[in-house]
């Protein structure tokens, strides 16, 4: 990996290099002792004395600066080539015009302060490392991938960036031994506060629309080991690793004084305190409103003022005229913890060879993955109410939000977390992800072995291995453009809310809050995935105006809209693939699920959960499609062409695995509630629950927006609205017993369907609580065309033993809207 700046032009105002020193009586009279002439000293030095003069093992830098100007930053992997006429293997991803001045949402002056201090105890070298950077506004012209040829050709820049931030970001780290150590745990935190994190696209009418991260927190206190591990590389973990054990989950025989802990702190919003700021959210507390440790927020703005593009509201340092679309968050307590970072050499197992699609390649490297790109790895386990880890501070414990973004917005948070078996912490694995530019049009994705050998129409399976082929993009020239690609293998989130509540955002008004706080709720929602593995490909490029479309809403009607009539409009070049798995074969102890928990106490003697569940659970997903991504007109507008959604699901409901059976809690001596009174902990492998199957399959190519809302009045609604365009002769809709494995399947499944989905959270008048709404409206053959008519050209039943099934007729629909609301309203 290489770095480089070039045509740097830094403007201080003030530099200062100072130290402190008091001297005590004795070293003062050596001093001046020295200064007339040379003297022994009569009296011993003892190590007291020296060190009562401060400064010896310690420095502090102060910088202020009026702005920093660099030409150029970047970063340059040896990747493997798949373009036509590649004579090298490099890569460059480059960053120009990278300015830093004062930032224009704080009156802090720029600068930085770093403290440094080192001490000593039983032969062991300690370091205190405090650093701390003012608030500051980080711009960047263009983002680009370039090659290295004699002639150098790079893709089109991926819009404009900038970093803003109204708060100091801090670092601090204390080690009891040196920098690197796996025996002893370090002290660290790290505080990356209210941050506004903005890319800009310019559209074919010359309009800047932007997406904008706003109030980026990545706030955490920890203690934990680090070292270097030579498999692994720098790695950070909350336990200390004993010799003779490879991992820290199985070292059961750690003493309580080497555990660590990562918190994450929640932050308080840079704006509670400005005039016109309205501090009446969930997480308001005298005055302050807070925000999650770790905060994304996603915004949007449209038709920005390019001569002030970071303009901030005064009263709540937003974004100037963005408009809220969605929000995730995490706070409290984690255990178990590591991150881990290395690099890594080509390997074609993860994304296969380089290739332009023309059935050759000139690829001076046979692999995807160069020789330098990176890798990293974070694991982690959350606490809940009464874990031992929290000594007593419930408080402490992890939360997890999702919700509208923004002011005056509704959300909903995850607590009281546990795994799929109530007895297990609930954990977050990313899993191995790899990062690298990348010169190709296609990658790889594993196999999914339900998809594989589940029947479609006579002789077919859902998928073929055609299927978990990635393409980049459509292009036939030999000439790839040049991306940057993230690939994921076996993430997994493993995580059972027992207790969920609707919370509301700072600037809510009264009438809108919700009547209870919700703190004592015993019902919860379940997101949990297992095995997910994903690859993401990003680059720039220029789209026709006339080909580019954003949808709007007139009522419930959907509208499309041309981006412009002539002209480029600047877009994110974007290929995604991503696949689950449903369910642990083994032993059913992880799971891809959608599930309302109901964890209503029992009334027995210990109080315990009655743990029902209904919802999907054991969903295995391949979803995968080529295009472009938008923000023109203020919304997030996707373009993907050859998309395709596969998916495999039980509709269920019964006991979480593991959990008595509420009868035999209130009596023992039932019947039936000898050793088989407890949900068998394999029930999510088993078909017990399970009141049908779903499968599907569904390819063609899809246009839609997602279109921000910033009014809880109708309730914080993500709209998903736009056209899907069903395509080839493999789509199919399949309901199977779960039993015996007899299926229903409306097969061949042809034309044009419009769609306008939406979450909704509102309050609920009658009992003054939250609920949360899936909407969803679907029009048939939008543009009344002959080939848009909705058409499933074969109905087939599938017998449960092997073999054709039997043809029982078709199904048209030529026009008409089909319309749902699922609403989940909390029993009183």
């Amino acid at each position: 990996m290489q770095h480089h700046r070039s045509n740097t032009n830094i403007q201080p105002n003030q530099h200062k290099h100072a130290q402190k020193w008091t001297l005590n009586t004795l070293t003062f009279s050596m001093l001046m002792m020295g200064a007339t002439a040379p003297a022994f000293a009569l009296q011993a030095m003892q190590d007291e004395d020296l060190r009562a003069v401060n400064g010896q093992d310690g420095v502090q830098i102060s910088t202020s600066l009026s702005e920093a100007n660099v030409d150029q930053v970047y970063w340059a992997d040896e990747a493997g080539r798949g373009s036509e006429g590649a004579t090298n293997n490099t890569l460059k991803a480059t960053v120009d015009n990278v300015k830093i001045r004062q930032s224009n949402a704080s009156t802090v002056p720029l600068g930085a302060e770093i403290k440094l201090n080192t001490g000593s105890q039983n032969n062991n070298v300690g370091l205190d490392l405090s650093a701390s950077l003012s608030p500051a506004l980080i711009t960047v012209d263009s983002f680009r991938i370039c090659n290295t040829e004699a002639t150098v050709s790079c893709s089109p820049a991926i819009g404009n960036l900038a970093i803003q931030t109204s708060s100091n970001i801090d670092l601090n780290l204390r080690t009891l031994n040196g920098l690197f150590s796996q025996e002893n745990l370090s002290e660290m935190s790290l505080g990356i506060k209210n941050a506004n994190v903005y890319i800009g696209q310019t559209d074919a009418s010359s309009k800047l629309n932007q997406l904008i991260l706003k109030n980026f927190n990545f706030n955490f206190a920890g203690r934990g080991a680090i070292f270097v591990d030579s498999a692994e590389g720098l790695r950070l973990q909350t336990n200390t690793r004993l010799a003779g054990k490879d991992s820290v989950a199985s070292n059961t025989d750690i003493p309580n004084d080497n555990l660590g802990y990562v918190d994450l702190n929640r932050v308080a919003d840079s704006a509670s305190g400005n005039t016109g700021f309205s501090n009446t959210g969930t997480y308001a507390k005298e005055g302050i409103t807070t925000n999650s440790g770790l905060n994304l927020e996603i915004m949007l703005n449209k038709e920005v003022n390019a001569s002030d593009p970071y303009a901030i509201d005064s009263s709540s340092n937003s974004p100037k005229g963005a408009k809220g679309l969605i929000r995730v968050g995490a706070s409290g307590r984690m255990v178990n913890s590591s991150l881990e970072f290395r690099g890594v050499s080509g390997d074609n197992t993860v994304l296969d060879k380089a290739n332009n699609g023309k059935g050759s390649s000139t690829a001076l490297s046979t692999n995807v993955m160069g020789n330098s790109g990176v890798a990293f790895r974070m694991q982690t386990e959350f606490t809940k109410d009464d874990d031992s880890m929290l000594n007593g501070d419930k408080s402490k414990a992890t939360t997890l939000e999702i919700g509208g973004a923004g002011l005056n917005a509704y959300g909903f948070e995850f607590s009281n977390l546990t795994g799929l078996m109530p007895s297990t912490r609930a954990s977050f694995d990313s899993g191995n992800v790899y990062i690298n530019l990348a010169d190709t049009k296609s990658l790889t994705i594993p196999t999914n072995n339900v998809f594989q050998t589940t029947r479609f129409g006579n002789g077919s399976y859902l998928t073929k291995d055609t299927d978990y082929l990635q393409n980049i993009h459509k292009g036939t020239t030999g000439t790839n453009p040049y991306s940057l690609v993230a690939a994921i293998r076996g993430a997994e989130f493993q995580s059972i809310s027992r207790r969920g509540r609707f919370t509301t955002s700072a600037g809510v008004a009264a009438n809108n809050l919700f009547s209870k706080s919700g703190t004592d709720n015993q019902w919860g929602l379940a997101l949990p995935f297992y095995n997910l593995n994903a690859n993401l490909a990003l680059y720039g490029t220029t789209v026709k105006a006339d080909q580019a479309f954003y949808y709007t809403l007139a009522g419930s009607n959907v509208i499309r809209n041309l981006v412009a009539s002539t002209g480029d409009t600047a877009r994110l070049g974007l290929s995604l693939a991503m696949s689950t798995e449903g369910v642990k074969k083994d032993d059913g102890a992880k799971t891809t699920s959608i599930m309302v928990i109901d964890g209503g106490k029992v009334n027995d003697a210990t109080g315990s959960a009655t743990d029902y569940y209904m919802g999907l659970r054991n969903i295995d997903m391949l979803l995968k499609g080529a295009g472009s991504l938008g923000v023109e007109n203020g919304s997030v507008n996707v373009s993907l062409r050859d998309m395709l959604i596969v998916m495999s699901a039980e509709v269920a409901a019964g006991y979480l695995p593991g959990t008595t059976y509420k009868t035999c809690k209130l009596n023992a001596g039932a019947t039936g509630c000898g050793t088989t009174s407890a949900a068998p902990k394999n029930s999510f492998s088993l078909p017990d629950d399970v009141l049908f199957g779903l499968k599907l399959r569904v390819g063609g190519d899809i246009d839609l927006s997602l279109i921000p809302n910033n009014s809880v009045e109708d309730g914080s609604r993500l709209s998903v609205v736009g056209e899907l365009d069903l395509k080839g002769d493999n789509n199919t809709i399949q309901i199977s017993d779960p039993q015996n494995g007899s299926t229903l399947g409306l097969d061949r499944i042809t034309g044009k369907v419009g769609f306008n989905n939406a979450i909704v959270v509102t309050k609920d008048q009658a009992s003054g609580e939250g609920k949360v709404g899936f909407h969803t409206s679907l029009l048939m053959n939008p543009n009344k065309t002959t080939n848009g008519v909705f058409r499933a050209k074969d109905i087939n039943f599938y017998p449960p033993a092997t073999g054709p099934g039997a043809r029982l007729g078709e199904l048209a629909i030529t026009g008409g809207r089909i319309s749902s609301e699922f609403n989940i309203i909390p029993r009183n």
